[in-house]
């Protein structure tokens, strides 16, 4: 199992604590109210649920990295007004999904807060070739203790894990009463395009835990629905981050 964090993620570790921005699956900007007749797709864009987009995964590929452009009308296009305040680097992952508007693409990315998107042009983006379902086999584990094991069962895949807070074993001084913990969802769940999402069997509640997981070679990069008050088990408790067999 490999502990380096990779520079493109923004799940990066440290020796001590989990820093209280770590804490999010995808970047949370909101960009203003919506005012034309596009405003129904960009909306979804900007605070749509990942989960239902048709997922997949991809890397930046321009050198110098890329703007996310913003999602309210007349965006997405090149200009200034268009800019938003986050930077993505090369070679960092973005979930894309199947939201098209003219030459761009509606992506999501790793930040804070909860689930919220934004547009990037398609040809800035490279899909990742796609991993057979045995690839996904095996028990991942993450730099604070948070584990998830998958295995394959037909076409699918099944799942157990818990996550913790502030880690796995923290000192009495940082949890005195022990670690907050949470259960991973079970799924199923079918992998698309190296995506998977592990939900509650028959739980169609937006508000239960849902864990987003993409697959590149040796890397995990988890995400979840999780906010502060427990969504995925107790207070502060995420699945997000990058997770290594």
């Amino acid at each position: 199992m490999s502990s380096m964090p990779r520079a493109v993620t923004r799940f990066i570790a440290s020796a001590t604590a989990r820093p209280a921005w770590q804490f999010a699956a995808f970047g949370a900007i909101i960009l203003g109210a919506l005012s034309s007749p596009d405003a129904q797709a960009s909306d979804i864009c900007r605070i749509g649920d990942p989960a239902n987009a048709g997922l997949g995964l991809a890397q930046i590929k321009p050198l110098k990295g890329i703007d996310l452009r913003k999602t309210e009308a007349p965006c997405p296009d090149d200009s200034g007004q268009c800019k938003s305040r986050l930077h993505l680097k090369k070679n960092e992952f973005v979930l894309t999904t199947s939201r098209i508007t003219g030459p761009y693409v509606c992506v999501y990315v790793a930040g804070s807060s909860t689930y919220v998107g934004g547009y990037v042009k398609q040809a800035d983006i490279a899909p990742r070739p796609p991993l057979p379902l045995k690839a996904w086999n095996g028990k991942w584990r993450e730099a604070f203790g948070n584990w998830i094991k998958l295995r394959v069962e037909g076409d699918a895949l099944e799942a157990e894990g818990e996550a913790f807070y502030p880690s796995a074993h923290p000192s009495e001084e940082e949890a005195p009463g022990g670690p907050h913990t949470g259960d991973m969802p079970p799924g199923p769940a079918t992998p698309h395009n190296n995506v998977a999402v592990f939900a509650y069997p028959d739980d169609h509640d937006p508000n239960s835990c849902r864990v987003i997981a993409a697959l590149d070679k040796a890397v995990l990069i988890v995400s979840d629905n999780a906010n502060d008050s427990g969504n995925c088990g107790g207070m502060n408790v995420r699945f997000s981050g990058d997770y290594y067999k």
